[in-house]
């Protein structure tokens, strides 16, 4: 599929990013075809084998800043979904902070975009590890000017942490994801774009008109007032069609932001 959301009489890129591990099986394949079609952001897979921030050299990363250039992309964020529970577990916590200071170093080399993951909830067992741990994770963002974005959900509060919103996620706790992202504001540093449909999976926006549960509309103005100034992260997992899903709901995204009355 290869058409264009473009205006035509501009050439503007539609300003949205793009989860891109999950449009292609080839990431250069997928840069390409998004920078095809417009779209202006990707979000990087930093746990994906061969381009994970450890596997890029200086050189592999100075193809990559020269692969977005010519595709007109910009790096949007990274995605590290290591299990929460790594960040608790002693054989695995040593790791699990390494991967995220590679991604924290990569982020900054990229435009200092936040790292999205998932953080454990506090217990009573592991409250004063986790916290030590969280503690040396924000030392690291700060020193790097980097943002660690934590899509929890339900979200902890913690300080020098900032929030990521899956409407997904928000959606599947019985939640609006418009009053998540208003409890977010000031601290809001990433926000993903799906639906969920009524049978409890993702989805793209206007999948089906009977199953729509996110009103882009609304979503989009809450994330306005809340401050965010990021760029919204299309999140194909689990789509039947990720490609076809991603024309729909950028287009949709972009009707959205429109004034009533404009075509």
């Amino acid at each position: 599929m290869s058409q264009d959301l473009r205006n035509p009489a501009t050439d503007e890129r539609f300003e949205v990013a793009v989860a891109v591990e999950t449009v292609a099986l080839e990431i250069r394949e997928a840069l390409a075809w998004l920078g095809a079609i417009g779209i202006r952001g990707v979000q990087w897979p930093a746990m994906r084998s061969g381009v994970r921030p450890r596997d890029l050299d200086a050189s592999g990363r100075r193809d990559l800043q020269a692969t977005l250039r010519r595709q007109q992309l910009v790096m949007a964020g990274v995605d590290l979904w290591i299990p929460p529970e790594h960040f608790v577990d002693p054989t695995r916590v040593d790791r699990a902070v390494a991967a995220v200071e590679e991604s924290l170093r990569f982020a900054a080399e990229f435009g200092r975009v936040p790292v999205s993951l998932r953080l454990p909830s506090a217990s009573d067992a592991d409250s004063e590890s986790l916290a030590s741990t969280v503690a040396a994770l924000v030392a690291i963002a700060d020193r790097l000017g980097v943002s660690l974005a934590d899509h929890a959900e339900p979200s902890t509060p913690r300080e020098g942490v900032a929030v990521g919103i899956d409407p997904v996620a928000v959606l599947a706790g019985g939640k609006d994801p418009c009053e998540a992202v208003f409890a977010a504001a000031g601290a809001l540093a990433a926000a993903r774009l799906a639906d969920l449909d009524r049978g409890g999976l993702r989805s793209p926006l206007g999948e089906s008109v009977g199953e729509r549960r996110l009103d882009p509309v609304r979503y989009r103005v809450a994330l306005e007032v809340a401050g965010f100034r990021g760029l919204v992260v299309i999140d194909p997992r689990q789509w039947r069609d990720p490609r076809g899903g991603v024309l729909q709901t950028a287009r949709l995204w972009m009707e959205a932001g429109r004034p009533a009355g404009l075509p």
